[in-house]
């Protein structure tokens, strides 16, 4: 079998160990172990999977130095931010734990028979979610632990009772090894078949193909670009049995600074946008990639102060060779476009920061621009009044995140702008920024196309388990025969709702 070697993007040389090149031959085999486990997964008791999940994240504490000390060498991001995200990925798993045995995510739904009713009787009908059985998770290269081998897409589909086939992403591998290895003693421990995870590695198109397309794969997670994403979505829909692809694709997070909160402001908001945009070297999905303001002396000041920032900005590694040829290409193409002005930092150690500035008028005949481009990039929109600001939220793309910043005097400017960004957001923000994202009940990680391609759904927060699910309904079923999540005596104590009560 061939090989691969991971690379240290600071160095840009290759780390130790080889890793497998696996292909079609592999997925076979992973997809068709899962499909034999999954019925059994399934009807495992949401308490026997919530103590997985609770084993996997001891599991991954256990081995948290290692862990670490490996994703640094992969990913050149700073020991403190991969600690916390290890940090994030072991609260995913217990919070996981928890929403399988609360048992909201099952859904109970009870219709009680009416033998009397005219002119047909009424029969009992009950219904509840159940798993779609083996899905494929595709790891991303931002985030190489909360967003892959044991992230959050892992985390909700074990809890649903789906078995998970990962296809790690290239740029970690030997991080990506060291997690699964967790996760079988994890399943060791439990006494679960070791087939309930499979980890797949390679840097072959092929194989991301090959998993999709799989008939034993019944839903797939992804977080990562457009292009690829598209490409695996469309694979995923031309099947002969077409499956949901829950892709989280591009955004430009917009950003809506209104005119009574710059005045008062302007400066500190300048200094919170400047370090948003940068965090991470601006390899966030929620990085704000589009400011619209008003005209004005406290709009000057704000610009100025950016312009004066990302000049200070030192520069910062990417997370691959090919994200950071691919940032310089598209932010160069992008500077000789005519209608914006640039400011940049110094090229000379690690890739530039850079801010473009334009007019409302020339961004409105540019929809290009709210194209992302991945890395520390960003636009800044002027209009001259308020009202532009309205008419402009009308035609922005869907996004993750829209964020309003404003004082009282501007509510009801805020007011008009909130419909306008629902149809375009998953998440609202207000007076902060989007970059961050809680692992909560209410969270929403998701929006309208192209940030995702299942806009009813959200990848991060307890909702998530409800991609991985699918409803059936019992007619006339004997007690003693249906699930126990509907059974009259209710022994999982779940919520249900009966007769629309």
């Amino acid at each position: 079998m061939h090989t691969f070697h991971a690379v240290n993007p600071a160095t840009e040389r290759p780390l130790s160990g080889e890793f497998p090149e696996h292909g079609a031959k592999e997925v076979d085999l992973a997809a068709m172990a899962a499909s034999e486990v999954a019925k059994a997964f399934r009807q495992t008791t949401p308490a026997q999977r919530s103590s997985l999940l609770h084993a996997i994240a001891d599991a991954l504490e256990s081995a948290r130095d290692t862990i670490v000390a490996r994703a640094e060498l992969e990913s050149a991001l700073p020991n403190a931010r991969l600690n916390g995200e290890l940090s994030r990925t072991t609260a995913q798993l217990r919070l996981f734990a928890d929403v399988a045995v609360g048992g909201l995510w099952q859904e109970a739904i009870f219709d009680s028979a009416n033998p009397d009713r005219q002119p047909l009787p009424k029969p009992d009908i009950r219904r509840h979610n159940i798993a779609l059985g083996p899905v494929a998770v595709f790891g991303a290269s931002n985030f190489p632990l909360a967003f892959s081998t044991a992230g959050g897409d892992t985390a909700s589909a074990l809890a649903a009772g789906c078995p998970v086939i990962v296809k790690g992403h290239p740029a970690h591998p030997g991080t990506s090894e060291i997690v699964a290895q967790c996760i079988a003693k994890a399943l060791e421990q439990e006494q679960l078949p070791q087939a309930i995870f499979t980890l797949l590695q390679g840097t072959s198109h092929e194989l991301g193909q090959a998993v999709v397309t799989h008939p034993s794969i019944k839903a797939v997670g992804f977080t990562g670009s457009i292009h690829g994403g598209r490409a695996l979505f469309d694979l995923a829909q031309q099947r002969p049995e077409p499956i949901p692809f829950f892709g989280e694709l591009g955004a430009s997070n917009p950003v809506f600074i209104l005119p009574q909160r710059m005045d008062n402001q302007a400066e500190s908001l300048a200094e919170e946008y400047l370090m948003s945009m940068n965090m991470g070297c601006g390899q966030f999905c929620t990085k704000p990639a589009v400011v619209f303001i008003t005209q004005g002396d406290a709009s000057e000041r704000f610009l100025q102060a950016m312009r004066e920032g990302i000049k200070a900005q030192t520069g910062q590694t990417m997370l691959t060779s090919g994200i950071k040829s691919n940032y310089l290409t598209q932010s160069q193409r992008r500077a000789q476009q005519s209608g914006l002005t640039q400011t940049q930092s110094s090229p000379e150690s690690g890739v530039p920061s850079i801010l473009f500035e334009t007019t409302s008028e020339i961004w409105r005949n540019n929809p290009q621009w709210q194209e992302e481009i991945f890395g520390p990039q960003s636009i800044v929109v002027v209009c001259q009044e308020s009202e532009e600001m309205i008419s402009l939220s009308q035609s922005l793309a869907g996004s993750l995140t829209a964020t309003i910043h404003a004082d009282a005097d501007d509510y009801p400017l805020a007011k008009r702008l909130l419909p306008e960004l629902e149809e375009v957001a998953g998440r609202i923000v207000f007076n902060g920024w989007p970059t961050g994202v809680e692992v909560s009940y209410a969270m929403v990680h998701g929006g309208p196309y192209p940030a995702s391609t299942m806009p009813a759904s959200t990848s991060v927060g307890a909702e998530a388990i409800k991609r991985w699910l699918r409803p059936v309904a019992y007619q006339s079923v004997p007690d003693a025969l249906l699930p126990c999540s509907l059974q009259q005596d209710n022994p999982l104590n779940v919520r249900c709702s009966v007769d629309g009560k």
